[in-house]
């Protein structure tokens, strides 16, 4: 019997096999694979991580009144602090490489849309449910914003940093369960 390595089309099958298989299932794989391989744990954490220092975020202000100490010069360390790449914003809701967050990263609304009630007004009487992305997608033009007055076709009114959001992002897969 071939190794895997030496199968010409094992890739191209491994391929087909992960469209197939569940998102806990292939969770499930690649921590196996993870703790198993060195190797495979150097390319994941160059997917997955990022050092501290390489992320970018909204600068703080500082005062006038504020002191710089002098930073004493050392020895680099050879350990280098690792956070997350990607991080759910707070404000668009989007994840976002914190590697490539910017000034002008994230576009959203303040407030959340509201629809034109007296354009909807038969319907809202008949008691149907126009609240919706199916009204949303055929009536863009009847949902707007609060805070802006802009309707979904407009740009939003809100251009700056991604901010990570404290929460945990509703994709979070549970990775504690094991299935044997």
């Amino acid at each position: 019997m071939s190794s895997p390595d030496e199968q010409p089309d094992i890739v191209s099958l491994l391929l087909k096999a992960i469209k197939k298989e569940s998102l806990f299932r292939l969770v499930e794989l690649l921590r196996d694979i993870i703790e198993h391989s060195p190797e495979s744990r150097k390319i994941a954490s160059k997917w997955l991580l990022t050092a501290k220092d390489d992320v970018k975020s909204e600068p703080v202000p500082t005062s006038p009144t504020t002191s710089i100490k002098e930073e004493s010069i050392s020895e680099p360390t050879v350990s280098v602090s690792m956070t997350p790449r990607f991080e759910e914003c707070l404000y668009c809701l989007e994840r976002y490489d914190v590697t490539k967050n910017s000034a002008t990263s994230c576009r959203y609304h303040v407030d959340l849309d509201t629809m034109d009630e007296e354009f909807f007004k038969n319907e809202i009487i008949a008691g149907i449910d126009v609240d919706n992305e199916e009204y949303r997608e055929a009536w863009p033009e009847k949902f707007f914003y609060l805070c802006c007055g802009r309707d979904l076709l407009d740009e939003e009114c809100q251009v700056g940093w991604h901010k990570r959001a404290d929460r945990p992002s509703k994709r979070v897969i549970p990775i504690e369960v094991r299935c044997t």
